[in-house]
């Protein structure tokens, strides 16, 4: 059954895959040991992208609330899978505490060594994952609950309802080295909330993004370059009004 579901995805030889989703509904699917499923899973994900590379999102906003971060124990909060891939040696994760990726395959080794202070800065993970024109899929969310790139363009773009924060707080490194880090996010001003449901329209509208089913779990794979170009238009023509909306 997982050969099926990624027959799906439609992988192409040496593409740059991000990754996250909700997954159970297919580990529904597949019955049996959640984990042996989520390793087979992987496994499948490793070697279809082995030409390319692979990039699961393992964020985590703990760092936000004062508390430690330990790079290599601190659990994601984006989905199971990654927590799966953060017990893996084919994985390393990358250093920013709030917004990293469990990533394995090519340019692991440039990405594990970005130390971006700003989660959405030139030199981050994502600003990589949009100039190596990556693809991302996920798996039965809504791109309300799983499309933070949005926000690297907003950052790009400087747009006037967002600004940077500064976080502080104790960081371990994969030495389990213990220190006092400065780590930036660009947040949301107070009477401002993210909605960007009105991308999942501009993106069909735009080919952005093709949904596929596989049974009734529904699989999003979006380019991201061309993301880009939709959410930087929507910014410069609509005053980003497909993005966020202001509190009443």
């Amino acid at each position: 059954m997982l050969e099926d579901f990624f027959k799906k995805l439609n992988i192409k030889e040496k593409e740059y895959i991000l990754f996250t989703g909700n997954l159970t509904r297919l580990l529904y699917k597949l019955k049996g040991n959640a984990r042996e499923n989520l390793n087979s899973f992987l496994d499948i994900f490793l070697k279809q992208t082995r030409k390319g590379g692979l990039a699961i999102q393992s964020f985590n906003w703990d760092f936000c609330k004062g508390l430690s971060y330990d790079i290599l124990n601190s659990k994601s909060q984006t989905g199971a899978l990654a927590n799966i891939a953060l017990k893996r040696v084919e994985f390393k994760r990358t250093k920013h505490p709030i917004y990293s990726f469990m990533v394995a395959n090519n340019f692991q080794k440039d990405l594990i060594e970005l130390d971006n202070k700003g989660a959405f800065d030139k030199n981050s993970p994502f600003d990589f994952m949009y100039k190596n024109k990556a693809k991302m899929i996920i798996v039965d969310l809504p791109l309300q609950d799983s499309f933070t790139f949005v926000h690297y363009v907003e950052q790009c773009l400087k747009v006037s309802y967002r600004y940077n924060k500064s976080f502080t707080s104790f960081y371990i490194d994969e030495k389990g080295h213990k220190e006092l880090k400065t780590y930036d996010m660009f947040v949301r001003a107070n009477n401002v909330l993210t909605h960007i449901h009105p991308l999942e329209d501009l993106f069909l509208q735009e080919k952005v993004m093709e949904i596929v089913f596989f049974d009734e779990i529904f699989i999003k794979i979006i380019d991201l370059e061309k993301a880009y170009k939709v959410i930087s238009k929507d910014i410069e023509q609509n005053q980003g009004l497909s993005l966020h909306i202001l509190k009443v």
